[in-house]
């Protein structure tokens, strides 16, 4: 069971025409922040179900760290106890945080670090920028569901930051393309390049992208992280994982392995959830 913290709204306001920023007070210590730009933490949001990965609570992005806690943005998409909760937010609200958790991680001999995701990573894409050093280069790709959506990303870094419009459960996702062509103009996916890639969007395109980048680009394993956010299609997902067989699970449980990279993990697991329909 995960460690969880009291926490208290202290302030709201929109980031986006479909985001809100909510600051949050720790109200007592022992969180701390990894330091690394896409931690998240779970939030209890009231929600009576879990989502596939066994959560009642939902994982949030922390935008910034502040002196009594920090911020995270949500992203107001569908009706679900997340964004049910996100809209309701305001000061004095109360609520349970986890310690956080992260993936971000360039490996020393990295160079640029490409960076792509929809809105949902915008608020760590935002973070790795703000936080980033004159010495960094960041290539970024963020597909949004309008123009209206894109933001100045100020940085100290060397950046180039692309808008895409598609995806976000509201169009098809172009982003897997979006990386296919920077492929074709660049040479930032090729293993020698030794670029540092994370990418985070809706849990099917994050797989197509793991594949793409494994298969056709044959990156490192070190050398990028890919992680899905969310699901487009939450009641099939949860179908397919409860219409499982107990052999099924415990394959997955046996792939799953904690003394590996998570790229590794994946590798494995991905040819049991296509097996499975996920």
């Amino acid at each position: 069971m995960e460690t969880v913290h009291a926490a208290t709204v202290t302030a709201v306001e929109q980031a986006g025409p479909r985001m809100v920023r909510i600051r949050l007070r720790l109200d007592e210590p022992g969180w701390s922040s990894t330091g690394r730009p896409d931690e998240f933490v779970h939030v209890e949001v009231g929600a009576l179900t879990d989502d596939p990965d066994g959560h009642r609570s939902r994982h949030y992005t922390v935008s910034a760290v502040t002196a009594d806690g920090f911020e995270l943005e949500a992203f107001l998409h569908g009706d679900g106890p997340g964004a049910t909760w996100a809209r309701a937010a305001a000061p004095g609200a109360r609520t349970r945080i986890s310690d956080p958790k992260a993936y971000y991680g360039p490996p020393a001999d990295s160079g640029v670090r490409v960076m792509a995701g929809d809105l949902t990573a915008l608020p760590a894409i935002a973070r790795a920028l703000a936080e980033a050093g004159p010495d960094e280069e960041f290539r970024v790709i963020v597909e949004v569901p309008s123009l209206d959506d894109a933001r100045d990303l100020p940085t100290a870094a060397v950046a180039q930051v692309d808008w895409v419009v598609g995806g976000n459960g509201i169009g098809a996702s172009v982003l897997k393309d979006a990386l296919s062509g920077l492929a074709a103009t660049t040479d930032l996916l090729e293993p020698d390049a030794r670029s540092y890639v994370w990418v985070a969007c809706e849990s099917v395109h994050s797989r197509r992208i793991r594949q793409l980048l494994r298969r056709e680009f044959a990156l490192p394993l070190t050398h990028y992280r890919i992680v899905g956010y969310w699901h487009a299609d939450l009641d099939r997902a949860m179908r397919v994982w409860e219409a499982a067989t107990e052999e099924q699970r415990a394959e997955y449980a046996s792939l799953w392995r904690e003394d590996r990279p998570d790229e590794e993990n994946w590798l494995e697991i991905e040819p049991l959830l296509q097996r499975m329909g996920y």
